[in-house]
């Protein structure tokens, strides 16, 4: 068994999941939803279209890593890491996305202040305002597979979480099949769009951290299963969506190719991506996916003409890699470790941060 291990391919498959949404986002949902028509370039489209599913690799990694995080069954360490993890990072973009849209959003983007407020709770699903930049819907599912697993933790269930996980990717899968999974809003339910990627995730964790046997080699043959159906059917959602062709079968072998990367991190002892630089890479992904996507919506009809908007995209992915980079560090690191020190000193109890102290 790993002690305490750091995956450094996560990092790697973070970033390249990361890149591929904001590619998506730039080349695709700008001109094809109308956020910024400048942007048009029909032919990349014909490619990048499948980039969206970056999102779904986010929540295998997201299952995996979270699953990998509770090892010690303290809420209170959980809750203090995430909040930390999610929070600050989110409301410094939230600040900026929320200023260029007051000088910069034109006829296309507006905000007022209850929906800012809203937003800043990150539920604001809930409230029935809706999120300021488009990215953000995915962190309401997040926060969703957060509560379950706080939920887990703190009912002390968490040593039967391997038949939890399997009714939860039974459940999800059997869901697809119904017509209800097409007409639920998959953009704030959790079920059955994504909780079984969150499950994929985790059973990929526990195969890495207890090894394989017969039980969990069909429940990783049951996620590969659900990914696929839930990956070509929301695929051709899409193309009902955007009167456009996806290709079910690219679908099918990009989603493939992922979960064969995953099962190399899950069952093989020295995995030959698993390089220290990736760290570097890993972390530009969560700020960079939370102030790209309105930002480089705006940039794009404020300065765009259909002469530079091949390099005005270019540019302003280079400006998003720097604004990430400034907010990992400033707030991230800075603030995010000072919160969370004042967090736990207050918060955690003896028996917390001596595991705290044997474990970070």
């Amino acid at each position: 068994m790993d002690v305490n291990p750091r995956f450094y391919e996560i990092d790697l498959y973070r970033f390249l999941a990361a890149t591929g949404v904001v590619i998506f986002h730039y080349t695709y949902t700008a001109f094809m939803e109308g956020y910024a028509p400048i942007a048009n370039f029909p032919e990349l489209r014909e490619v990048t279209r499948y980039f969206y599913m970056g999102i779904n690799f986010f929540f295998v990694i997201s299952g995996f890593v979270i699953f990998m995080s509770v090892a010690d069954g303290s809420v209170r360490k959980f809750l203090i890491s995430r909040f930390v993890r999610l929070y600050p990072a989110y409301w410094a973009a939230l600040i900026m996305t929320s200023i260029a849209t007051v000088y910069f959003g034109g006829e296309v983007f507006s905000i007022n202040w209850p929906q800012f407020w809203a937003n800043a709770t990150m539920i604001n699903e809930t409230m029935d305002y809706k999120p300021i930049d488009g990215a953000y819907w995915t962190l309401y599912i997040e926060l969703k597979f957060y509560l379950f697993m706080l939920f887990i933790l703190a009912t002390g269930v968490m040593k039967y979480f391997q038949s939890i996980i399997a009714l939860v990717l039974v459940g999800s899968t059997v869901a697809l099949f119904f017509p209800w999974a097409v007409n639920i809003n998959m953009f704030t339910a959790m079920f059955p769009h994504w909780s079984g990627y969150f499950a994929a995730g985790c059973i990929f964790y526990l195969i890495r951290r207890d090894g394989i046997n017969f039980y969990r080699t069909l429940l990783l043959a049951l996620a590969y299963f659900y990914i696929i159906k839930q990956s070509t059917l929301f695929g051709g959602l899409m193309g009902q969506w955007f009167s456009i062709t996806f290709d079910l079968m690219v679908i099918v072998w990009i989603n493939s190719a992922f979960f064969a990367l995953l099962m190399v991190t899950a069952l093989v002892k020295e995995n030959p991506l698993r390089k220290a630089w990736c760290y570097y890479l890993g972390i530009f992904t969560y700020p960079i996916y939370l102030v790209h996507q309105h930002i480089g919506y705006m940039a794009f009809n404020y300065f765009g003409t259909e002469n530079n908007i091949t390099w005005l995209v270019v540019l302003t992915v280079l400006v998003m890699a720097i604004l990430a980079w400034l907010v990992h560090q400033l707030v991230e690191v800075e603030i995010g470790k000072r919160l969370s020190v004042i967090l736990k000193r207050k918060w955690l109890t003896n028996t917390d941060k001596a595991v705290d102290c044997q474990t970070g």
